[in-house]
């Protein structure tokens, strides 16, 4: 399963609150619904842990400093593979071109630099500047919300940019080693064309900027 949502400030600071660790920046826009930013690859997979715990369940993650081992039997939280989430995007492997199951985008839709004509991908619109509420807009087919726009969203995946010529072809997760995490789904400031399910970003996994954030996954156990 993939949250319908990224994860909100409000639900962060509570973390943070809890834990003790320093509150992430909202560059002035506020927190509350608004996805929590300025939050790199480790403040991401230590926040699924600690929820997996809260929650009762086995985590994911072994953490030994900027050694992060997964155990992908486990039922907690987690951040989506790269292959997951694309799959989720395109409302369970459709041929769109954006989140929200259509192959143009506009910024009635979707949150992004929609202040030029970008042809043929969309039309003029409002462009915000800043982050929106997690629950904006229409959600795709699978009821997952802004899988185009708003910010990035930080996937489990090592970044390799020819990783899927040879990749297993059930649950690829990646390549085993990196410099770069994946990012998926554009940003606020992004054009058109980075909003799209295929486009492929990545950043340095201690990189905190204010256009990160991330989702979260999980599979379920199945009893009976």
């Amino acid at each position: 399963y993939m949250a319908a949502c990224c994860v909100t400030f409000e639900e962060y600071i509570m973390y943070c609150f809890a834990t003790g660790k320093e509150y992430p920046d909202d560059e002035g826009w506020g927190r509350g619904r608004l996805p929590v930013i300025n939050v790199n690859w480790y403040d991401a997979v230590e926040y699924c842990n600690f929820l997996s715990l809260m929650h009762g369940l086995e985590t994911v993650y072994t953490i030994n400093s900027d050694k992060v081992t997964p155990n992908w039997q486990a039922n907690g939280y987690r951040l989506p593979t790269e292959a997951e989430w694309e799959y989720a995007a395109r409302e369970g492997g459709k041929k769109v071109r954006f989140g929200n199951g259509q192959n143009t985008l506009r910024a009635t839709e979707a949150n992004f630099d929609a202040s030029a004509d970008y042809k043929p991908y969309s039309k003029i619109g409002e462009y915000r500047g800043k982050t929106v509420a997690v629950d904006s807009f229409k959600p795709n087919a699978l009821g997952l919300y802004n899988m185009s726009g708003n910010v990035w969203e930080w996937c489990w995946d090592w970044f390799g940019g020819d990783y899927y010529k040879n990749s297993p072809r059930e649950n690829p997760r990646g390549p085993e080693t990196g410099s770069y995490r994946v990012l998926r789904g554009g940003r606020w400031s992004s054009l058109p064309q980075g909003c799209r399910v295929a486009f492929r970003g990545h950043g340095t996994p201690i990189d905190r900027y204010f256009n990160y954030g991330f989702r979260l996954a999980f599979v379920p156990q199945l009893h009976g």
